[in-house]
């Protein structure tokens, strides 16, 4: 029986519209520096009007090509998943109808995958000014000095500066699909398969890629990465995006996310650098591991914090905190989220950054010690989104939480004293005041409590 000789890669190009970027797309592919024979293209119509199929004919005879054309404009999770469908080689590279592939983009890829322990390539993609879209790009830093610099760095990915941070660099494992584009980037088919592909529940645009590359990670087995491949470049065809419409259905794919995981990978910010976001995640995640099966001391103190709080007892309050606490009897179990439960489904396990509710469906919003390990940043955002949920947000600062984390925590810093619940209080306390919110403060000897209302202050 004669031995079937596939393909290494399968290139599944997604495309709507837009025939002259398709035209140069595959004009790179074909100026790609490995034999044809390496490489399959799936180019995947997703209901263009008029039809992709001229174009997918007149490459017929440069390129191996299969064309598959759909008549209705699916979600890019579905279509991904139409194309996906299609592949036997065993591996897969995605890549967007208006991505150019550097000359050696398929060969890095490919070099990069010949590591057994590597199941995902995540490869850079440049947005370059029009003027310069047929130039090549030089890989290192501008030295900032020119404008010319200036240029040159602001074509690079932009996710470069967040993904050679050492921190990120040393928890890929943990982080990398927060990098996962489906622009550029390629993988073990096998892989792409086992998790059922991409999510056909998310729709438009925005976050179908990420929480496939999530996945994708979730699923790894020990040893097994994903690469950070800054070498297996692209360059991104400039064109006007639809931003107001992006941006509600990145909202919309949110939420059903956050109805999903129920988890802080998932609450998304922003307003926050993706460095910032992805620290956010490293701390929570730290925090979490150590958290497991911690209970809250109901101390007298937290008791007098209760009382205080909650003066309105006919309605919920969301209570939001860093372990399980005994008591806090106004708060019912659906209005709990615990860090440590992050990986439950049953359990709401938000950090407070993000809640599931309506506008002023609740009492108060009371945050114990979480906000304490986020980024100011998140801080601000906690503080709005508890304002949103809320008629009242609470901030709660323990000395439990410092004796417990100490050694996570403390700044060994020449003349930088350790953090403790005091200073973290009267910090936000000042912050607050300087926003014009109505606050006030209560003091215990080992608690110390915030309360923000929505009323400004004269």
């Amino acid at each position: 029986m004669a031995v079937m000789n596939f393909p290494e890669i399968a290139v599944i190009i997604l495309a709507h519209n837009r025939q002259a970027h398709l035209d140069m797309v595959l004009a790179r592919l074909y100026e790609q520096d490995v034999p044809l024979k390496t490489f399959r293209v799936i180019l995947v119509d997703n209901g263009s009007s008029p039809s992709l199929e001229p174009m997918a004919k007149s490459y017929s005879s440069k390129l191996p090509l299969t064309y598959v054309r759909l008549a209705d404009d699916l979600s890019r999770a579905a279509a991904r998943n139409r194309g996906l469908a299609e592949v036997v080689e065993p591996n897969v590279l995605f890549l967007d109808g208006d991505t150019l592939a550097d000359f050696d983009l398929i060969r890095q890829h490919l070099e990069t995958l010949e590591d057994s322990q590597v199941v995902v390539s995540i490869g850079a993609r440049r947005d370059p000014r029009r003027r310069s879209l047929f130039d090549q790009a030089p890989i290192e830093h501008g030295d900032y000095k020119s404008f010319a610099a200036l240029q040159v760095e602001a074509s690079e990915d932009a996710r470069v500066s967040s993904v050679t941070l050492p921190a990120i660099q040393a928890n890929f494992d943990k982080i990398g699909y927060r990098f996962f584009f489906t622009s550029n980037v390629a993988m073990r088919t096998d892989a792409a398969t086992v998790v059922g592909g991409f999510n056909e529940e998310l729709t438009g645009w925005g976050l179908e890629d990420l929480e496939f590359g999530f996945r994708v990670q979730e699923h790894l087995r020990d040893g097994e990465v994903m690469r950070w491949s800054p070498r297996a470049g692209s360059m991104h065809v400039p064109h006007l995006r639809d931003f107001g419409r992006n941006l509600g259905e990145i909202r919309s794919n949110q939420t059903l996310l956050l109805n999903t995981y129920k988890s802080f990978h998932w609450e998304g910010h922003w307003n926050a650098p993706p460095s910032v976001e992805c620290l956010r995640i490293l701390i929570l995640e730290r925090i979490a591991e150590r958290l497991q099966g911690r209970t809250l001391v109901r101390s007298q103190d937290l008791m007098e914090v209760e009382r205080w709080v909650e003066r309105d007892r006919s309605r919920n309050s969301w209570l939001l905190s860093t372990g399980h606490i005994e008591g806090w009897d106004t708060a019912p179990t659906g209005y709990r989220s615990v860090l440590s439960d992050w990986r439950d489904p049953v359990v709401p396990s938000f950090c407070g950054t993000e809640l599931p509710s309506g506008d002023s469906s609740v009492a108060n919003v009371i945050n114990l010690d979480i906000w304490r390990v986020l980024p100011w940043l998140h801080v601000s955002e906690l503080l709005s989104e508890a304002l949103r949920v809320g008629e009242a947000a609470c901030f709660v600062a323990t000395a439990q939480h410092d004796a417990e984390f100490a050694d996570l925590e403390a700044d060994k810093s020449p003349g930088v004293q350790n953090s403790c619940f005091v200073r973290d209080a009267e910090w936000l306390a000042d912050g607050i005041g300087e926003l014009g919110y109505t606050q006030e403060t209560l003091r215990t000897p080992s608690a110390i409590a915030v309360r923000v209302t929505k009323a400004r202050s004269l």
